[in-house]
């Protein structure tokens, strides 16, 4: 799977530039009911970068989030809470709050349930409830916030409407609240691909699918739950990938087995133990009862409890289930630790934490300020509207214009979505210096010099790069796409050139 230009940061720091619109926007706004708009974009620069998990009913959302957070925190039945946008964020202690319509905010009461956690939304009801946040003392939401979000396609329509709501743009007044989307597919349907498209280009400049990745969810019940199943789920994601429909609107595919990767992260002792038992049993018997869930539950054959039967089907499902015992009997895994090592990695749920580190983690900062200027555009309208602050409203909007004209940040992101999206043909030299470019790497590596370069070498290597790439602009070979991105190209060697004087 293919992420991208490289894993850096982007070269200039863009952050700091959309901080200075915010403090023109703030002055501006002065007195006015958009002050509090002001305070949440500066606000949302300084959080962590806001990631939402999206897709159909019964795509296996709230599992995945479960996984990645590695505590089962998220609601996986049908039951109210998965009917509201619940963000999940860093905390200092444990609480869990919710946003009230029209207005308010009030603490519900919770608890853990056979490891799990519970909501009481009390006499709120789903409708009188905007969005529910847990704050949670976990290392994995430091660097991130995970956003679960109602399934699209509910025969509920408000609920649908929920995620919509919070993923995509809704004209200026209404700007996303996430930075980037995993987005759940078990295969690619219509409307799958319908919502994408909303995502991408309401939401990163010029359409991009840098911020958005497509997951082949629940991968371990691809042909039957047998043991090749997950092989299977990763020869359709990369066939997937290459689907010029999904090249447009994300920046890869990866195979998750959610339910394995929730419990892989959560495995009890008890658990292992009782897979150990069936492990023990002679191998007609044990195929016997792995070859159908029907066969699982059968109390003549099997030697667990009802209540035990029932708990591994719900924790492991059939793959899960076969793939461990075997391990087990093989004399592969002999303790709970080294089984939940090997369904994490066996579940491509570590692949994907490691996708989330580079094409992600890596570009917070740029993915937030991308954001941060779509609000602040919706706030210098409203202020140009409203009419009671003089010319500030369109000193707000000409900053805005005038850093999204310059930035070369955005003009690499904008390179990124050309090569990604597959408009431009490159060759493996030319993607090897495209990577350069967008690196964190100082400007002597980014021109491909040893990082001890004097500045003479590196500004005649800058110059030479412009040259070459407006060279390739001018040519009437080139088609309008790689003119732009020879464009880019050039620009950023003369960023270099006059940063290295």
């Amino acid at each position: 799977m293919t992420l991208g230009l490289g894993t850096g940061s982007p070269p200039t720091d863009l952050a700091t530039e959309v901080r200075a619109i915010a403090n023109l926007a703030r002055r501006v706004a002065k007195g006015t009911d958009q002050v509090l708009a002001v305070e949440n974009v500066t606000r949302r620069l300084d959080e962590p970068l806001r990631v939402a998990i999206a897709g159909r009913v019964k795509a296996g959302k709230s599992t995945l989030l479960n996984a990645l957070i590695g505590e089962r925190l998220a609601a996986t039945d049908a039951g109210e809470c998965t009917r509201i946008v619940t963000w999940y964020r860093h905390g200092l202690g444990y609480r869990v709050t919710a946003d009230l319509r029209p207005a308010g905010r009030t603490d519900l009461e919770f608890r853990r349930q056979d490891g799990e956690l519970l909501i009481d939304l009390g006499e709120l009801g789903v409708d009188g409830i905007e969005r529910i946040e847990v704050g949670w003392p976990s290392a994995k939401l430091e660097s991130m916030t995970l956003i679960d979000t109602p399934g699209l396609g509910s025969t509920d329509e408000r609920t649908s409407a929920r995620t919509t709501a919070s993923l995509l743009d809704a004209g200026l007044d209404s700007p996303a609240e996430a930075d980037a989307v995993l987005y759940l597919m078990r295969h690619l349907h219509h409307g799958d691909a319908r919502f994408l498209e909303a995502f991408v280009d309401h939401s990163i400049a010029h359409a991009s699918p840098v911020n958005a990745i497509v997951v082949l969810s629940r991968a371990d019940e691809i042909g039957s739950a047998r043991l090749d199943a997950l092989d299977s789920a990763k020869a359709i994601a990369e066939r997937y990938a290459t689907d010029p429909r999904v090249r447009e609107l994300a920046s890869g595919v990866l195979p998750v087995a959610g339910l394995l990767a929730e419990t892989g992260a959560t495995l009890r002792q008890e658990q292992f133990d009782w897979l150990a038992a069936l492990a023990r049993l002679d191998q007609e018997t044990r195929g016997y009862l792995l070859t159908s869930v029907e066969r699982f539950r059968d109390a003549d054959r099997n030697p667990l409890s009802e209540a035990i039967r029932e708990d591994l089907l719900g924790r492991f499902g059939l793959y899960g289930l076969r793939t461990a015992t075997q391990r087990i009997a093989d004399g592969e895994v002999r303790t709970a630790t080294q089984l939940s090592g090997v369904l994490l990695e066996l579940s491509g749920i570590r692949a994907l934490q490691r996708v989330l580190a580079e094409a992600y983690g890596a570009r917070a900062s740029l993915l937030k300020a991308r954001s941060a200027l779509v609000a602040l555009r919706g706030i210098g309208v409203a202020l140009g509207r409203d009419g009671v602050v003089g010319t500030g409203a369109a000193d707000v909007i000409e900053a805005i214009d005038r850093l999204e004209a310059s930035s070369g940040a955005l003009a690499m992101l904008r390179l990124q979505h050309l090569v990604l999206a597959g408009h431009l043909e490159l060759t493996a030299v030319e993607r090897e210096e495209f990577e350069r470019l967008w690196s964190a790497g100082s400007n002597a590596v980014r021109t491909g010099l040893a990082p001890g370069a004097t500045s003479e070498v590196v500004r005649a290597a800058a110059l030479g790069g412009v040259e070459r790439w407006r060279a390739r602009a001018g040519s009437p070979l080139s088609d309008r796409r790689t003119i732009e991105a020879a464009e880019i190209v050039s620009r950023a060697y003369e960023e270099i050139y006059a940063a290295s004087g």
